[in-house]
């Protein structure tokens, strides 16, 4: 019996007798903790409700992004933790061998893939190894294409929630997130400067007319396409498209632009997952807790500072056809 069909049953039986199945949910479906660093938005309506990264994302193409489903981490080490109402599978029918996919509001600057408004955030997975439902167990790191060596990359940030000390940020108060107080920190792993933070827009480091994509394995760097806009040409050629069958095609994160037929984001293969410390590959079977964390520590200026926004987290569609299994292993891929 296939896993789907024994969650169905056991659901059933759980239901004394009731013959229901309930639905296994395409995104993430529960929020295990947000802790948000200092930042212009960790305050404002609309953009501090953790909720709006569960559920289908609302894209705006690659020339916008959406502010209506979102949720900030502000500055250097916010984070949030979300996760599935079951398991997600490293399963070589997802297309590409790729098996989750992050949402943000990352877009296109003046229509050139290779110039981008992204505010990247490092992506970590666990499995619930103790089956307690909670993110208690080991986290593995995803380190995309510039963290080669991430114990080199661990940062800490110190925080005052008194805007009028200079010795520590930030230096408004409205920055604070609520519940923060006194002096703490934050730690994450933080991308190097370049193309990261020494620039307002984040470009392909192998060049403007590259077809090959430099900057991949962080969240929040691709836009999220409008449902049903299957050419990424921001209109919409499959109305009625439900966004559990169109946001669950994951665009190539190797190869610039959006692949047709995907709605964007940042798509991840669990084979990618290391263990931090010593680099050996973690291979997990499967993952329960998706953690993201804002990777970059940088103010630019009337902009503010550049954080991952997260709009919704989905688990890969399989096809019927096998896939192309673990093609872009973490290990083979050539990085700076």
């Amino acid at each position: 019996m296939r896993r789907g069909a024994l969650v169905c049953a056991a659901l059933t039986l759980g239901a004394l007798g009731a013959g229901r199945c309930v639905a296994q949910s395409a995104f993430a479906t529960r929020v295990l903790e947000y802790r948000p660093a200092p930042g212009q938005f960790v305050q404002e309506a609309g953009f501090d409700d953790p909720t709006a990264a569960l559920g289908a994302p609302v894209g705006a193409g690659t020339g916008d992004g959406d502010e209506t489903k979102l949720v900030t981490l502000g500055g250097f080490g916010g984070l949030i933790v979300l996760g599935f109402d079951h398991r997600v599978m490293d399963d070589p029918k997802h297309p590409l061998g790729l098996d989750f996919i992050v949402f943000g509001n990352a877009f296109w600057s003046g229509g050139n893939a290779n110039r981008r408004w992204a505010e990247p955030g490092v992506v970590e997975v666990s499995l619930d190894a103790n089956g307690n439902g909670l993110a208690d167990d080991a986290w593995f790191l995803i380190p995309g294409s510039h963290l080669p060596d991430p114990p080199t990359a661990w940062r800490s940030q110190t925080w005052d929630d008194d805007a009028s000390d200079p010795l520590y940020p930030p230096a408004y108060s409205w920055w604070v997130p609520p519940g923060e107080h006194g002096v703490w920190q934050t730690w994450a792993f933080r991308l190097p400067a370049h193309p990261f933070e020494d620039a307002i827009l984040v470009e392909n480091p192998n060049g403007p007319f590259a077809t090959t994509e430099g900057v991949w394995g962080y969240a929040d760097c691709s836009p999220t396409l409008v449902l049903g806009d299957l050419d990424g040409d921001g209109v919409v050629d499959a109305p009625g498209l439900p966004p559990e069958r169109f946001y669950t095609v994951p665009d190539d994160p190797l190869t610039v632009g959006v692949d047709a037929g995907s709605g964007g984001g940042d798509a991840f293969d669990i084979a990618w997952a290391i263990d931090a410390g010593t680099g050996a590959p973690a291979q997990l079977r499967g993952i329960d807790f998706v953690r993201i964390t804002n990777a970059t520590n940088v103010v630019l200026g009337p902009f503010g500072e550049r954080s991952a926004e997260v709009c919704g987290v989905a688990e890969v569609r399989a096809l019927r056809s096998e896939g192309a299994g673990d093609r872009h292993d973490v290990r083979s891929v050539r990085r700076p």
